[in-house]
C-alpha cells in the first residue's frame, strides 16, 4: 500500500476569512486604502469579528491588503501578516503542516507556534511561485513581494475558497473573496457580461457555470488549481495541478484499497473538525457520502467529549407524513438508521415560504446561487445552534463515490465482453432490466457520436432552448449578435477516469462551493468538504475502474469500505430518492407563489424582462411540471422543466440591478 500523507496533527482549523487587495501603479483619486475600506464596508452586515489592513509599497503608486474574520476570534490573526518585505492576506487551512515543517527544516516546537499564513510565507521563500503545488488544504491568498514588485495569488485545487479580481493593465489590480465586495470598489466597472448572460439563458437544464468568467465583463475568477502573478507589466495565470497526472495505484489485495479509503476519509474529516473550538454540523442523507462524513465527524468529536449534529434536507414526518409519498423510496428511515446507529443528534429541514422568497430575491450576478433553497433553512438552523463548521459530502458522487459511468463502454471498446456480460447479468439480477438493453444503453451508446445520439435518443439530447419569450425587445436586440460562452460537452463516454476528470472540470463543483461560501459568510459559517480533499481526489483518480462497479453494484469500493461505519441497510441500498423533500418544496413553492408574483410585479420597470409575460409563462408551464412529477415520468419531467426554462427562465433578470451597463 502506498505511503500516505501524515495526519494533520498540528493543523489549524481557522474560522473563515475574507481577503481584499488593491495594487495601483499609478496615483488616482481613489487611494488603495480607501478602495479596500469600501470593499470591507460592503460586508458590514456579515458577522465579522474584526479586520485589519496593511499598506504596501508599489512603485509610482501604492497598495493595500486586508482580511476580515468571521465568527468568534479563535486563534486567527486579525490583519495581514508582514515580514521582511512580504505581506500576505490569506483564507487558509493547511492540512500538511508537519510535512511542510520538515521540508522547510523548521523545528516542530517552533513550528507549532506559527500561524498558517506565517508558514505560507516561509514556504514561499523556499519554493517561490511553485508554493501551491506543495500545499494540502483549502486556501486562497494574495502575497505581495515588495522586492519583485509582484503580487502572487493562488486558489486551492478544487476552489473551496473563492477568489475574484479586476485588472486594468499597467494601472491597477483589485481582488476579493466576495463578489459583492469587489463590486463595491469604486474603480471596478459595473458592466454586464452579455456572453455569460446569453449562455445562462440558453442552458437547457441547471445553470451555466464557468471556471473563470462571471456575469460581469470586467471581473474574473481565479480558476481552481490556478496561480496568478500581476506586475506593472501584466498578469499571468497558470495551473499548478492537473487531474490527469495522478499516478496509478495497483494493489494485489482489494483489502488494501478498502483500508486506504477508510484511512484517507478519517484523515480528511479530522483535518476539518479535530481542532475546531466551535460547534460542528454535518449534512446527513440516506446516501453514502454525506452519511459517512457525518458519522466519522461525530466519532472524532466524541473522543473529545463533544458531538456533531446531523442536518438532513428532508422534512420531518410531522411536515410530510410517510403516507404522503406512497410507492416511493422515502430516504428518512435510512437517515434515522444512520443517526440511531451513531447516536448522532439529528435535525430535519423545515422549509417556509420566507425561504422561497429569500431564494428568489437573490441577484445571482452578485451572489452565486445554486442548490441553496434548502440550504438557506439548514444553515440558518445550524448557525442558530452555534455551529461554525458545516460538513458536506459534496464532490463524492463525482470522484470517490462515483457510480462507474463509462466503465461498460470501455469494456466493450477493449473487447472484455465476458466481464461485461457478467456485470450486466449481476446488475439485472439486482435491479431488473433486460441484459440486451444494457449492452445497448450502457455499452454501445457512450461510444457513438453525439450527432447520432441526438437522432436515436432525442429525449436525452434535446436541442438547446431559445431565449425566454418574456425578455424585452431591447434586451433581445442587445443579445442578438453576442456569441454565448461555451463549455465542453458533458455526456457519458468510455472510461471511468475520463468521466471523473470531465466532471471535475465541468464547473458545477466550484460553483456550489462559491455559492455556499458566499451564503455561509452571511452567517459566520464555513462549509467544509472532506470528499474534495486532495488526497482523496488523487486516490479516486488513480484506482482501477472495476472498483467503481463490481458484482452488479455501483460505488462498490466505497460501499465495501463503509463496513463498520454505516448500517448495512444504507451501504447496500439500491435506490436513492427524496420524495418527501420534493413534496415539501412543491407545497411551499405553491404557498409562496402569490407573494412571488407580487414581488415580480414590483420589479415591472426592470429593463430586462416583461414580468407579466414571465408570470403567465411560469403559470402555464408549472402545471405540466406538476403533472409529470406526480406521474413519475422522468422524460416528461425533463421535457416540462426544459419548457419552463425556455419560456420563463429569465425570472432572475428581474432581480438584477437595473443600473448595470449592458449596451
Amino acid at each position: 500500500m502506498r505511503t500516505r500523507s501524515a495526519p494533520c496533527a498540528g493543523c489549524r482549523n481557522w474560522p473563515m476569512h475574507f481577503l481584499y487587495g488593491h495594487i495601483a501603479w499609478q496615483h488616482t483619486s481613489i487611494t488603495a486604502p480607501d478602495g479596500v475600506a469600501q470593499m470591507m464596508a460592503a460586508l458590514t452586515a456579515y458577522p465579522w469579528q474584526d479586520g485589519g489592513l496593511c499598506a504596501l509599497s508599489a512603485q509610482d503608486g501604492g497598495g493595500s491588503l486586508a482580511i476580515q474574520q468571521a465568527g468568534e476570534a479563535g486563534r486567527s490573526l486579525s490583519r495581514p501578516l508582514c515580514q521582511d518585505g512580504l505581506t500576505i492576506a490569506a483564507d487558509v487551512r493547511l492540512d500538511n503542516r508537519a510535512e511542510l515543517l520538515t521540508a522547510l527544516r523548521i523545528d516542530p516546537a517552533q513550528g507549532d507556534t506559527l500561524s498558517d499564513p506565517a508558514l505560507l510565507l516561509a514556504a514561499y521563500r523556499r519554493w517561490d511561485i511553485e508554493l501551491p503545488a506543495h500545499l494540502l488544504g483549502d486556501f486562497a491568498f494574495a502575497l505581495w513581494d515588495e522586492s519583485r514588485q509582484r503580487l502572487f495569488c493562488a486558489r486551492d485545487f478544487v476552489g473551496v475558497r473563492p477568489f475574484y479580481y479586476h485588472q486594468r493593465p499597467g494601472h491597477s489590480f483589485v481582488c476579493a473573496s466576495d463578489l459583492q465586495a469587489l463590486l463595491a470598489h469604486p474603480d471596478v466597472p459595473q458592466r454586464i457580461n452579455l456572453a455569460y448572460v446569453k449562455a445562462e439563458l440558453l442552458t437547457g437544464l441547471g445553470q451555466f457555470e464557468h471556471p473563470a468568467h462571471t456575469f460581469y465583463a470586467d471581473l474574473s475568477k481565479l480558476p481552481p488549481a490556478h496561480c496568478l502573478t500581476v506586475e506593472r507589466s501584466g498578469l499571468r495565470t497558470w495551473a499548478y495541478w492537473q487531474p490527469g497526472q495522478t499516478p496509478e495505484r495497483r494493489y494485489a489485495d482489494e483489502g488494501d484499497y478498502v483500508a486506504e479509503v477508510q484511512a484517507l476519509l478519517r484523515e480528511a474529516v479530522a483535518c476539518r473538525v479535530a481542532e475546531t473550538v466551535h460547534g460542528v454540523g454535518a449534512h446527513l442523507s440516506g446516501g453514502l457520502d454525506s452519511s459517512s462524513v457525518a458519522v466519522l465527524a461525530h466519532r472524532i468529536l466524541q473522543k473529545q467529549g463533544r458531538s456533531a449534529t446531523g442536518f438532513s434536507w428532508v422534512p420531518p414526518f410531522s411536515v410530510v407524513a410517510a403516507n404522503d409519498t406512497p410507492d416511493k423510496d422515502d430516504e428518512r428511515p435510512l437517515v434515522e438508521a444512520v443517526a440511531a446507529a451513531a447516536a448522532l443528534p439529528l435535525r430535519y429541514t423545515v422549509l417556509t415560504a420566507q425561504h422561497t422568497l429569500a431564494h428568489a430575491r437573490r441577484d445571482i450576478t452578485r451572489q452565486p446561487t445554486t442548490t441553496l433553497q434548502l440550504e438557506l433553512s439548514t444553515s440558518q438552523d445550524a448557525a442558530g445552534l452555534g455551529i461554525r463548521t458545516l460538513l458536506s459530502g459534496w464532490g463524492g458522487d463525482e470522484l470517490l463515490v462515483f457510480n462507474g459511468r463509462g466503465y461498460f463502454a470501455d469494456l466493450l471498446r477493449r473487447g472484455h465482453w465476458r466481464t461485461l456480460q457478467r456485470e450486466f447479468t449481476a446488475r439485472g439480477e439486482l435491479r431488473g432490466g433486460a441484459v440486451w438493453k444494457q449492452w445497448i444503453s450502457s455499452g454501445l451508446f457512450p461510444l457513438l457520436p453525439t450527432a447520432l445520439m441526438r437522432r436515436l435518443r432525442p429525449d436525452d439530447f434535446p436541442p438547446p432552448p431559445g431565449l425566454p419569450a418574456a425578455l424585452r425587445r431591447d434586451f433581445v436586440a442587445a443579445l442578438a449578435d453576442i456569441e454565448p460562452l461555451t463549455r465542453p460537452e458533458l455526456r457519458e463516454r468510455p472510461g471511468v477516469r475520463h468521466m471523473q476528470i470531465a466532471l471535475l472540470q465541468n464547473g458545477h463543483l466550484p460553483y456550489r462551493l462559491e455559492s455556499w461560501a458566499s451564503h455561509g459568510a452571511t452567517l459566520g459559517l464555513t462549509h467544509a468538504f472532506p470528499l474534495l480533499d486532495r488526497r482523496i481526489v488523487e486516490f479516486a483518480l488513480s484506482i482501477p475502474d472495476f472498483l467503481y462497479f463490481q458484482k452488479g453494484w455501483k460505488r462498490y469500493l466505497y460501499r465495501t469500505a463503509m463496513d463498520g461505519i454505516l448500517p448495512d441497510q444504507v451501504r447496500w441500498h439500491k435506490v436513492k430518492e427524496d420524495p418527501a423533500m420534493v413534496a415539501q418544496s412543491r407545497r411551499v413553492h405553491k404557498t409562496a407563489a402569490p407573494a412571488l408574483r407580487e414581488e415580480l410585479r414590483a420589479r415591472a420597470a426592470n429593463p430586462f424582462v416583461d414580468v407579466e409575460k414571465l408570470i403567465a409563462a411560469q403559470d402555464a408551464v408549472a402545471e405540466k411540471v406538476d403533472t409529470a412529477l406526480v406521474g413519475g415520468d422522468r422524460p416528461a419531467t425533463r421535457r416540462a422543466r426544459q419548457a419552463m426554462r425556455a419560456v420563463a427562465g429569465g425570472h432572475w433578470l428581474a432581480y438584477v440591478d437595473p443600473a448595470l451597463v449592458w449596451a
